[in-house]
Order: C-alpha cells, then structure tokens, then sequence
C-alpha cells in the first residue's frame, strides 16, 4: 500500500488523544514501519521530537509504541506521556 503523511502536526498528546486527533482529520496514526518508513524518506518534514505510532506495547496495555524523529529509534512509554503525532491515509492499489 501507498502512504499519504496529511497537513500538519500536534504536539503535546496523549497516546489516545493523538489517536482521536487524526481520525477527526480523516487519517490515523503511522504504525511502526510507516514511521520508520517516514523517518528514512521524510526526516525533514517531522519536528526532532518524538512521535506517536498506533501501536500498543504488546507485553504491557499502559503503553504505546513511538519513533524518535531525532535519532530514528523507536520504543514504548507510557501512553499517558505527552508526545507529537501526525497522521496519515492509507491508499490500497
């Protein structure tokens, strides 16, 4: 499938208000090789912050994934912490 980053970015959202941002713009969050994906190809386009995936922590439901758009790493924290997001759509050829 093809991604497609939409307009704009927030900051300072919890895992779950980041999740609701971008489906009131009509996307969602990137999952983990999306922002991967996003970090290797679109660097410059992303604050050096970290951002929100859409991914829950398997072995622990308190937290989420995220990917640091500084160094490219990513991990989990809990999902209460405030961090950045962006959206995206997905468009299936």
């Amino acid at each position: 499938h093809h991604i497609i980053l939409l307009p704009g970015a927030v900051p300072e959202k919890t895992w779950n208000a980041a999740k609701e941002w971008a489906e009131s713009i009509g996307g969602e969050l990137p999952d983990r090789v999306e922002s991967a994906l996003l970090f290797a190809t679109m660097k410059d386009e992303f604050e050096e912050a970290w951002h929100w995936t859409r991914e829950a922590y398997a072995s622990d439901s308190g937290y989420a994934w995220y990917q640091s758009f500084n160094y490219g790493s990513q991990s989990s924290t809990h999902k209460s912490y405030e961090g950045s997001a962006v959206a995206v759509r997905r468009l299936i050829p």
